[in-house]
C-alpha cells in the first residue's frame, strides 16, 4: 500500500536533512510523524522515525554526560560539496576565505598563521559550498593530521602566490610533501581513496595576481603544471574574479542541481537536490525518499533549454537545473 506522503511532508525532511543540532533533527521528526497520515501503508515509516528519535535522544544523552573532544584529522562535510584548501605559507588562503565565505580567519604577514582548520560556507547562485582553510605545507613543519582531511575532500584548491620570486618551486615543494602522503593532484580525480593512493581532483588558484611581478610568476607557475591542473587568477580586491571562480569551483566538484515539482504545483526552486554528475531520474527519487523511488512509474523534466513536461523514464540522465516531476503508483 503506497504511503501517499504529503508535501509538507517531504519539505520536513528536506529542513531534517539540513539540520545541524540533534534537537533541531528531533524537533522535526517529531513534526514528520504528526505529519504522517496513519495508514498501513505507513507503518514501515513510523517505525523507521521512532528509531531515528530514539537514537538522537541517545546520543544527546551521552553528550550531556561526557563532552567530546572532536578529531582535528576529519571535517563533516557541509552544503553541496567540501572544497580544502592547500598551500605553502603566505600562499592567501586565510585571505582567499575570509573573501570568498566571510568566515572570520586570521590573516598575517608572518607565516603558520593558520594552525587549525577554519570552515567557511561560499554561497554560489542557490546552494552553499563548503571551503576549509588548512595550516600551510612546507618543508620546514606541516601538521600530520591534516592529511586525511585532504584525502577525503571532493576538491583540492591549491593556492599559490604569484608574487613570489619562484613560485614554480614553492608549488614543486608542496606536490612533492603531497605525494610523500600518498596524495596526487590532478583534473579528475577519484571521489575517494583508492587504498592508501588517493588521486584527488584539483584547481590551482594564482594569488597575489593584482601585484607587479604577478605575470612572470604565472608564466613560471604555467610551466610546472602544463596541462595536468587548471589554473586560475585571483585576486582579493577584484570581485570580478571571485563570480568566475565560483562558477570554476562549482564545476570541478561535478555535481548538479535538481528542483522538484508536485504534479499540479509551481516548481520549488528554493532548495535544490545536490546530486553527481550522470545522475539518473532514479538516483534522484532515491535522494527524495527511498519510498517515492518504489512507487514511481514515471517522470517528466521541464529545462529551460530543451524540455517543457516531456516524460521520461527512470534511466534518463539528469542535467544541471533541471525540474523534476515524479508519478508514482
Amino acid at each position: 500500500m503506497p504511503a501517499n506522503l504529503p508535501p509538507n511532508y517531504y519539505a520536513a525532511e528536506q529542513r531534517y536533512r539540513e539540520a545541524r543540532s540533534i534537537p533541531e533533527k528531533i524537533d522535526i521528526l517529531r513534526e514528520m510523524m504528526a505529519i504522517m497520515p496513519k495508514h498501513k501503508g505507513t507503518e514501515h515509516l513510523q517505525g523507521d522515525l521512532k528509531r531515528k528519535i530514539a537514537k538522537l535522544q541517545g546520543q544527546a544523552q551521552k553528550k550531556q554526560i561526557k563532552s567530546r573532544t572532536s578529531s582535528l584529522d576529519y571535517i563533516p562535510r557541509e552544503g553541496a560539496g567540501q572544497a580544502v584548501l592547500v598551500g605553502a605559507p603566505n600562499s592567501g588562503k586565510s585571505t582567499f576565505v575570509g573573501t570568498m565565505t566571510n568566515a572570520h580567519t586570521e590573516v598575517a604577514e608572518y607565516p603558520f598563521s593558520t594552525f587549525k582548520p577554519v570552515q567557511g560556507m561560499m554561497p554560489f547562485e542557490d546552494i552553499q559550498i563548503q571551503l576549509v582553510d588548512m595550516p600551510p605545507i612546507s618543508m620546514e613543519y606541516s601538521e600530520s593530521w591534516m592529511y586525511n582531511i585532504i584525502r577525503l575532500a571532493d576538491l583540492v584548491l591549491f593556492l599559490v602566490a604569484v608574487d613570489e620570486e619562484k613560485p614554480d618551486e614553492t608549488a614543486f615543494n608542496v606536490l612533492s610533501l603531497l605525494e610523500e602522503r600518498h596524495i596526487e593532484l590532478g583534473k579528475n580525480g577519484d571521489k575517494k581513496p583508492q587504498g592508501q593512493r588517493a588521486f584527488k581532483s584539483c584547481r590551482v588558484i594564482a594569488t597575489k595576481a593584482g601585484n607587479a611581478r604577478a605575470e612572470e610568476g604565472i608564466v613560471r607557475l604555467r610551466t610546472i603544471f602544463e596541462d595536468e591542473m587548471d589554473i586560475i587568477e585571483w585576486e582579493a580586491t577584484d570581485s570580478a574574479t571571485h563570480e568566475t571562480l565560483k562558477k570554476k569551483i562549482f564545476d570541478d566538484l561535478k555535481i548538479i542541481r535538481i528542483y522538484t515539482k508536485i504534479p499540479g504545483y509551481k516548481a520549488d526552486y528554493e532548495k535544490p537536490y545536490v546530486l553527481a554528475y550522470g545522475s539518473t531520474v532514479m538516483d534522484a527519487a532515491r535522494e527524495i525518499h527511498k519510498e517515492v523511488a518504489e512507487s514511481m512509474r514515471y517522470a517528466r523534466i521541464w529545462n529551460d533549454d530543451r524540455l517543457n513536461g516531456r516524460r521520461v523514464e527512470r534511466d534518463y540522465v539528469l542535467n544541471d537545473r533541471d525540474v523534476l516531476e515524479i508519478h508514482t503508483r
